[in-house]
């Protein structure tokens, strides 16, 4: 993959620098669905020269090309999907991790589909699903029970708090 990656920077008529050969090789090299700082930090520790700009330009110029995707969820959770082929992405709304959906669903057939009823003619596919992931799921969970252990405790403490005041009815005289 380091190697497609590089051959689209050649392709383009730009120059095929050692730092930019870093980002493809990091790139083929992960299936994570990395940030820009994720990407920085990582090829900083076997480059420590590349600049941050350097990093960020190599990802626009590959996303600009179609090499690589940008994945968007707000400004502050960009990241890159460095799967070209036709699958779905599961973006957490809480934890903001990407994941492939590992399963026999078809991308080409909805390609297909598109092609069959617009004649548009899709050259990557691309579908995210936004939702929440089962250990986010489960931490909601436990903040909820949390909070209603917490609420209950106060409704409780009221009680006795009341029961016991001074002036308070305590039965029949």
């Amino acid at each position: 993959m380091a190697v497609r990656l590089i051959e689209t920077i050649r392709r383009a008529g730009l120059r095929v620098t050692s730092q930019r050969v870093a980002v493809c090789e990091y790139l083929a090299g992960t299936r994570s669905h990395p940030t820009t700082s994720q990407v920085f930090e990582a090829v900083r520790a076997l480059h420590p020269e590349i600049s941050q700009a350097t990093v960020y330009n190599t990802l626009n110029t590959l996303r600009d090309l179609g090499a690589i995707v940008e994945i968007s969820a707000g400004t502050e959770h960009t990241r890159y999907e460095t799967d070209p082929s036709p699958h779905i992405n599961l973006f957490c709304l809480r934890c903001h991790q990407v994941s492939d959906l590992q399963d026999n669903v078809s991308p080409d057939v909805l390609m297909d589909n598109i092609f069959q009823n617009t004649g548009f003619r899709a050259t990557s596919l691309q579908v995210q699903v936004s939702g929440f992931c089962p250990e986010c799921q489960q931490a909601k969970r436990e903040e909820i029970g949390r909070k209603l252990q917490t609420k209950a405790a106060q409704i409780e403490g009221g009680r006795a708090e009341t029961r016991g005041a001074p002036g308070a009815s305590h039965g029949a005289s």
